[in-house]
């Protein structure tokens, strides 16, 4: 058993033996100290969401992709964050590099979203307008018609980077500044936490997009919560996990939740010493906008699903980009397994985003309404959006 088997299994034990005991007392959770209340303005805002845009989401290390979307020199992806095109790769001595996705010529598109996969890959980056060729560093290497343009000229013609680095199989870009990532402060006392979970084993198997018509922290409101799943999930994951019972872990910024599982009532009045092997899963929050939902499949078999959430261009449109990853399978016996699984369709999220989208409907009338309360049962919403005011600096 590795290390982080090890951490997982005892992070497991301690969380069932914490569950077990809400469960025992009638069904609690864990509790803030208090409720919060929101104003509609913290959704709606202009103001305010174009503060998040700049502050967050151009200021704030966010995620890019795991290790193993680029696992060799050479492989690249685009990662789309609100205004911005990132091409992200991993040069020949295996680093991470990141760059803006255009060529220094004319500003062309290096890299398309989609397209032939040969793109992806391969020691030159070539624009496809003019076929100017950078390396893995940048640096331009070939430019046809040379003659027309000045030594000079050439000479400070690169791609343009963007800060990037790489912790615990995670990949993370910074889109304004040229200071190097400090994510040992970025991530706190979630550091241990975030290597526990050995992202650097996880091989991607499938990615969609969700476009929704609601506020971005509305979408990761839903997320953060259990209270809802007996109601709104009645008939989806609400059959297998127990409504509004969990555990709440608070690490600054970014937050663990683990939720019941409705097998875990049978453990009710027996002795610990009855039960048996605690299976790792819980639901992981990374400051701004990255969920990750990681648990085991088997005895050495696991998967994580991320959920990255974006303001789209204005206050109610944003974006969701889902990712799923496993370990110790291949990705035809996963596929084979439990098929071929789009979260961006899957029936929580259609219900998920069904609501998040009436609650926009209600927020953006003319009347502002009530305050949302936000009940002390539900820590990591409150959390969520205490880190966010702290870090834009918009108190309510």
């Amino acid at each position: 058993m590795t290390m982080f088997q090890k951490a997982r299994r005892a992070q497991a034990q301690s969380v069932r033996k914490r569950l077990v005991a809400h469960i025992a007392a009638g069904g609690t959770t864990d509790l803030a100290s208090s409720e919060m209340r929101l104003p509609a303005h913290c959704y709606t805002d202009p103001a305010r969401w174009a503060a998040e845009r700049q502050t967050l989401f151009d200021g704030v290390p966010l995620i890019a992709c795991l290790a193993q979307d680029i696992p060799h020199p050479g492989d690249r992806i685009v990662f789309e964050v609100a205004d911005h095109e990132v091409l992200v790769l991993r040069d020949e001595k295996g680093q991470v590099r990141a760059f803006r996705n255009r060529c220094a010529h004319r500003a062309a598109r290096l890299v398309g979203a989609g397209g032939d996969p040969d793109l992806r890959r391969g020691q030159r980056i070539v624009c496809p307008f003019h076929g100017w060729s950078y390396d893995l560093s940048g640096r331009l290497v070939n430019i046809p018609g040379r003659a027309g343009f000045d030594p000079e000229t050439l000479e400070n013609c690169r791609l343009s980077p963007v800060v990037a680095a790489e912790q615990d199989g995670v990949v993370f870009v910074r889109m304004r500044g040229n200071e190097p990532l400090d994510l040992p402060m970025h991530l706190g006392s979630f550091a241990p936490v975030l290597a526990t979970l050995n992202l650097t084993a996880m091989v991607p198997v499938q990615a969609s997009r969700l476009d929704a018509r609601t506020n971005w922290k509305i979408a990761i409101d839903t997320y953060a919560e259990s209270y809802h799943f007996g109601v709104l999930h009645a008939r989806s994951i609400g059959n297998a996990y127990i409504s509004n019972v969990a555990a709440f872990d608070d690490h600054g910024a970014h937050w663990v939740l683990t939720f019941a599982e409705r097998a875990l009532a049978d453990l009710v009045g027996t002795s610990e010493q009855e039960w048996p092997e605690a299976r790792h899963v819980g639901t992981y929050f990374i400051f701004p906008n990255t969920v990750l939902v990681a648990g085991d499949i088997g005895p050495s078999e696991r998967f994580v699903r991320m959920f990255r959430i974006f303001p789209g261009d204005t206050p109610g449109e944003m974006v969701c980009l889902f990712s799923v990853y496993i370990s110790g399978l291949s990705v035809e016996n996963y596929k084979a397994k439990f098929g071929t699984i789009d979260d961006s369709k899957s029936d929580v999220t259609v219900e998920d985003y069904e609501v998040a989208e009436g609650i926009w409907s209600n927020l953006a009338t003319k009347d502002e309404g009530p305050d949302l309360i936000v009940g002390r049962n539900e820590p990591a919403v409150q959390a969520f959006h205490r880190a966010v005011m702290d870090v834009v600096g918009l108190p309510i």
